[in-house]
């Protein structure tokens, strides 16, 4: 049960007429509290709600029969039988344990009294022995019981938010206050639509499930079926039936490793605070230490297969590699498997350094140990934001063989949303008034991403950026690509696709060419038609040219 010292959203008028309810003589010197079910405030006919240590005590009866329970008292025993359609429980006077289904014993709060001729049970009791969320609202003397279908039908209205595009509706009435400044709608919409853009049209939720046991509140994951894949929504809800967590992931298909190859499941980073599952693809018949790669992902809350839509580049990387004796350790990315741990507060001072540089490190580390492996030649493949960030895992401790750099840019992140954001705008019609707005808007986030480097980190991490925390972009100017990239002498490949539309062959191509003129070992190539993905299309697989091309460059 979580206590909140917030105002809760209450009916005035059903709060006004409860107070004018006199309380029963035997409650009346204890603090009062009024019970709200689902939002909506419960009228009690005479014993009312009180406070009783760290605990709100409610008369049984008319709490358990306005939540859809059946309630039998037996005066001479002074128990009562809680019967719903999926639990029968027993409580008795005097006594913090419920019975289920007359024989396991379930412990709450405080113990269960008779007053006034009315059983009262904590509001423990609910949560604990029937699985009901519940919180105390200190500042308005109210106690609150969450049931499964409102926060169902609140999770369906969400969704309908989310499918319709109505971002600022969206986080201004389901977020709490807290959500609302760490995602807020402009976040919201790139994270959604580039979630959903590649799979198609929607069709509908297919489930809705519940993981009560998560964190300290509830999640309710809904499974939203699209034409090419399906994707889940994790949505934490509080007793307001506000979001205080959103996730959004797209469901992987399986699909059976090719017959010369095996794969195994690993751990990076293991007996840290965040181990991440990962696979190693190897040769099924391989003689002497093998060279390996790590794959590094791109922007987002990426599986290991770094899937997009019905893409799967980092799978199409680890398979066609390992074919020609390449051993490839893939890994979910940290937000994506530990993503739902994360609090606002968290995210305010999370870094590129938390969310991939320290991951890859483990990541050669776990491959350097493995005596199948020779230590000497593992070598990193960055994809994107991996790739832009492929310099900084080399020079802080992934002290590669060399460096793949797939679609990857020496310059700053802020510079290259701008320039997507720029791109889209281009796009609109000249007379739409959206057009306009949205280009100030592009020049006023610019012009914050250029005072960045003058910003103390906690003034930093009091700003957005793009929708994103400003000390995210500030953190990782500081440790910029192009200054550490200009001082390698190891081999660097730089891999760009030329019909790539987020990151660019006539500006980040040409200025890595720039940054990595004293390397003679730095070799470059363009592929007409590949996208940022390096496939014709996005449900294409990565083009067998460039995993032959990588796999060359490995070996040689």
């Amino acid at each position: 049960m979580k206590k909140i010292r917030k105002t809760a959203l209450i009916a005035t008028a059903s709060a006004m007429l409860l107070s004018a309810i006199p309380l029963s003589s035997s409650a009346a010197s204890a603090t009062a509290f009024k019970l709200n079910i689902d939002g909506q405030a419960l009228l009690f006919p005479d014993a009312q709600p009180y406070r009783s240590g760290n605990d709100v005590m409610v008369p049984l009866r008319p709490t358990a029969q306005a939540l859809g329970f059946k309630v039998e008292y037996v005066p001479a025993s002074k128990e009562a039988a809680i019967t719903g359609s999926a639990v029968t429980a027993t409580v008795k006077s005097g006594s913090n344990e419920a019975h289920i289904g007359g024989q396991a014993s379930i412990a709450f709060g405080a113990n269960a009294v008779v007053k006034s001729n009315r059983m009262f049970v904590p509001l423990s009791f609910f949560e604990r022995t029937l699985g009901l969320q519940t919180a105390i609202h200190e500042d308005s003397a109210t106690a609150s019981i969450l049931t499964a279908k409102a926060s169902e039908n609140a999770v369906r209205t969400i969704v309908e938010k989310l499918v319709a595009g109505e971002y600022e509706q969206l986080s201004g009435t389901y977020f709490d206050n807290a959500l609302q400044k760490a995602v807020p709608p402009e976040a919201l919409k790139a994270g959604w639509e580039q979630t959903v853009a590649p799979v198609g049209k929607y069709s509908g939720i297919e489930a809705i499930q519940v993981n009560a046991a998560a964190a300290d509140q509830p999640q309710f994951i809904a499974l939203l079926a699209f034409a090419k894949a399906k994707v889940a929504l994790t949505l934490a809800l509080n007793t307001d039936n506000q979001v205080t967590g959103i996730w959004i992931k797209l469901v992987a298909e399986q699909t059976p490793v090719p017959a010369g190859l095996i794969e195994e499941e690993v751990t990076v980073g293991e007996g840290t605070k965040y181990p991440l599952p990962g696979t190693l693809t190897l040769p099924k018949n391989s003689s002497g230490k093998l060279p390996a790669v790590v794959l590094v992902h791109g922007s987002g809350s990426t599986d290991r297969d770094e899937t997009v839509g019905p893409a799967k580049p980092f799978r199409d990387l680890a398979w066609g590699l390992a074919e020609q004796g390449i051993a490839v350790l893939r890994y979910d990315k940290r937000t994506f498997a530990h993503g739902q741990s994360f609090t606002p507060d968290m995210l305010l001072s999370f870094t590129v350094k938390d969310e991939t540089v320290d991951d890859a490190i483990a990541a050669a580390k776990l491959l350097k140990a493995d005596p199948r492996i020779d230590s000497s030649k593992v070598f990193v493949v960055g994809h994107s934001l991996g790739g832009m960030l492929a310099p900084r895992i080399d020079a802080d401790g992934g002290d590669f063989a060399g460096l793949a750099i797939l679609a990857g840019s020496p310059r700053t992140l802020w510079e290259i949303i701008a320039d997507q954001n720029a791109a889209a705008i281009a796009t609109m019609k000249d007379g739409d008034p959206a057009k306009a707005a949205n280009t100030e808007l592009v020049a006023a986030e610019v012009k914050k991403a250029q005072a960045l480097a003058g910003l103390t980190d906690d003034e930093a991490k009091k700003q957005t950026l793009f929708g994103i925390p400003a000390y995210y972009f500030k953190e990782m100017d500081s440790r910029g690509a192009d200054g550490i990239a200009a001082k390698l002498t190891k081999p660097v490949l730089v891999l760009q696709g030329e019909a790539d539309v987020q990151v660019y062959a006539d500006k980040d191509y040409i200025q890595w060419q720039e940054t990595l003129k004293n390397n003679s070992k730095a070799s470059f190539k363009l592929y007409p038609g590949l996208n940022h993905f390096f496939a014709k299309d996005k449900d294409g697989h990565v083009d067998a040219q460039v995993i032959r091309d990588i796999a060359d460059w490995i070996i040689k």
